[in-house]
């Protein structure tokens, strides 16, 4: 069985991250000023200023690998299994199983990250996202790709291009369909981020059990 982490950026490991970073940033300051107090004397004037942007830039790789040991220690609780004809998506309430030997009805699509300011995805990169139906089991995951690796993805697998309201859809693989627009809606309120390199497991394994999976779904 592979297991694929889902989630792995979770809202309390930002937090805990977020507070390392600042902790971090005022570790560095104390040491430089209590450095600094000893070279040179008390640190007054521009000369905290400048300590403090030391301490920003200084905290940056100390705070980084912290949050790399959160992200190793500190899963969310979900994950995609993949087994066989078999996918289950496990959430901190239970599994949502997935048949895909049986009929499984599935909507993929994709849309460019713009005017993001900050964040850790940038502006260029796509979402590409995939909602998985089979009876009661439902299942809305997603990863964000570069331009470089949607391309290719797309290629392999065509994805509806969901695309802002003022754009106009020229093909009918692209616009503001509403079932689309439904499915994008549940991922932003449920959804299961997974790594690029596993999203890229996940549609490998559909597509070597789903019929018809790389053709374009509508």
């Amino acid at each position: 069985m592979i297991e694929l982490p889902a989630d792995r950026y979770h809202t309390p490991l930002r937090f805990t991250a977020l507070g390392l970073w600042i902790t971090a940033v005022g570790g560095v300051y104390l040491l430089g000023d209590l450095l600094w107090s000893l070279l040179v004397g008390p640190v007054s004037g521009a000369g905290i200023l400048v300590l403090f942007v030391v301490a920003l830039f200084g905290a940056q790789p100390l705070a980084g690998w912290a949050e790399k040991q959160l992200i190793t220690r500190w899963p969310s609780g979900r994950a995609v299994q993949l087994e066989g004809g078999r996918l289950t998506l496990r959430e901190k309430t239970g599994l949502a199983p997935f048949d895909l030997s049986q009929k499984i009805n599935y909507w993929r699509w994709r849309f460019e990250i713009r005017s993001r300011r900050g964040g850790r995805v940038p502006n260029g990169h796509f979402c590409f996202a995939i909602r998985l139906v089979q009876g009661e089991a439902v299942a809305s995951l997603y990863t964000f790709f570069s331009p470089e690796q949607s391309k290719g993805i797309h290629t392999r697998y065509p994805a509806y291009d969901l695309r802002p309201v003022a754009s106009k859809a020229p093909s009918p693989l692209g616009g503001r369909d509403a079932v689309y627009l439904a499915a994008e809606h549940e991922r932003w309120d449920v959804g299961a981020e997974l790594d690029p390199a596993d999203f890229e497991k996940l549609l490998t394994h559909l597509a070597a059990h789903v019929p018809d999976f790389v053709a374009p779904n509508s």
